[in-house]
């Protein structure tokens, strides 16, 4: 086999390669804009690179963690209870007055159509104080057990401590009812806040109730006051009435005189006539002894008559004015004086008799009641606690605590220097 002659391998025949200077020219720019993917990471690593520095500010600068401390701590603490620990309160709500029975007599322009007056605003907030005072509240625990349902149904923050005291137990009742006063109406409105709606409006019905008989109680009171009041005093006026009459009759069956002032009139006219005919008997005698002898019969018996009628005269006189206590003069004092006391007495039993009268015609007529303008409801949604204003509100506090004493640090570096 012959030997077969190895050619040398011939190079590919070269490519005409272009120019490096002209395939830039003819290379399009690359674009400028990274792709989304790589953009995003970039901004994601932007944000790491902002919180990082969010985190460092507020750990490692003093102001930052003094605004942690101060603020963002305890605010973040207090967001957590309101969102998440935070038990829910319902309102059940009332408004009511109290009404007289003559309130539209005197009522002010505004306010006639509810029959307020402005004695009526006393009464408004003495029920107001009422249904916050301890009667109230001890009303209350022994017909719902309000206690138990303070200190069992609340969150550990929100609910009544169970070795609260009387005084902390009627604070925090307090805390848990709005009463107040509208001037605008005359009424009361009540707000009353439990932790379970049908709780709440029962607390409400029972507060309504026992503040009507409250009411009720105290309008009854005051009127059977007065009329015990008059009513004795008629009793008074009855009993001296026939005190007075009692003895007016003694006196009248002792002396056995009707009227001894008509017997001393009697008596006067008698005097009168014995008188006139002492006269008449004194003219004729001086008319006879000027023409008879003295010791004659006709002048005689004239003598004796004349002196008859004196002696008549004086023992009559004697009746009626003597020094001791069985003249007509002395009787009729007394006569006079005991009918005097009895007229007065008569006076002032009918005088008795038409306050009584009256007294109870004023006391039906300012009768008081309690009038219920909004009844309760049952709430179905809880209206406390209001998250986004107490958080709002926390927040500005803190705000406020952090400048304070930012600027007292500050006072203080500033002092030192």
């Amino acid at each position: 086999m012959p030997d077969t002659i190895q050619t040398p391998p011939q190079a590919p025949p070269k490519e005409a390669q272009p120019n490096s200077n002209s395939e830039v020219l003819r290379t399009p720019p690359k674009s400028k804009k990274p792709d989304a993917p790589a953009y995003t990471i970039k901004k994601k690593l932007k944000k790491l690179k902002l919180t990082h520095k969010l985190k460092s500010a507020l750990l490692t600068h003093q102001t930052g963690q003094w605004f942690t401390a101060i603020v963002l701590i305890p605010w973040a603490i207090a967001a957590i209870y309101f969102t998440l620990i935070a038990s829910d309160r319902y309102v059940s709500e009332a408004s009511f007055l109290i009404e007289r029975s003559d309130s539209g007599g005197g009522s002010i322009e505004g306010l006639s159509l509810f029959g307020v007056t402005p004695q009526a605003s006393n009464d408004q907030r003495i029920l107001e104080t009422f249904i916050q005072s301890p009667d109230m509240l001890d009303y209350l625990n022994q017909e719902v057990s309000l206690r138990q349902h303070y200190i069992e149904s609340g969150d550990w923050i929100s609910r009544l401590s169970p070795s609260a005291s009387q005084e902390d137990f009627l604070d925090f009742y307090r805390s848990h009812i709005n009463v107040r006063y509208n001037d605008t109406n005359g009424m009361v409105d009540m707000e009353v806040q439990g932790f379970e709606p049908e709780y709440t409006k029962k607390i409400t019905d029972l507060i309504l109730s026992k503040s009507e008989s409250f009411v009720n109680d105290i309008s009854h009171n005051l009127a059977n006051e007065q009329l015990t009041f008059v009513r004795s005093e008629v009793e008074r006026a009855e009993q001296r009435l026939k005190d007075f009459t009692r003895r007016l009759l003694n006196f009248q069956n002792e002396t056995g005189l009707l009227s001894v002032e008509e017997q001393g009139a009697a008596l006067n006219g008698i005097m009168n006539e014995l008188q006139a005919e002492l006269i008449r008997s004194q003219t004729e005698l001086q008319t006879l002894t000027s023409y008879l002898n003295e010791n004659s019969s006709q002048v005689i018996a004239l003598k004796q008559r004349i002196s008859a009628l004196q002696s008549q005269i004086t023992t009559e006189k004697d009746k009626l004015v003597d020094s001791g206590s069985t003249s007509l003069n002395d009787l009729a004092a007394r006569q006079q004086e005991l009918q005097l006391d009895l007229d007065l007495a008569t006076q002032a039993y009918t005088s008795a008799l038409v306050a009584l009268e009256t007294t109870r015609t004023e006391a039906s007529r300012k009768l008081k009641q309690l009038v219920v303008v909004s009844s309760p409801y049952q709430a179905q949604d809880a209206k406390y606690p209001k998250v986004a204003y107490s958080l709002i509100n926390i927040l500005l506090v803190l705000l406020m605590i952090f400048a304070l004493a930012r600027m007292i640090r500050a006072t203080i570096h500033e002092h030192r220097d």
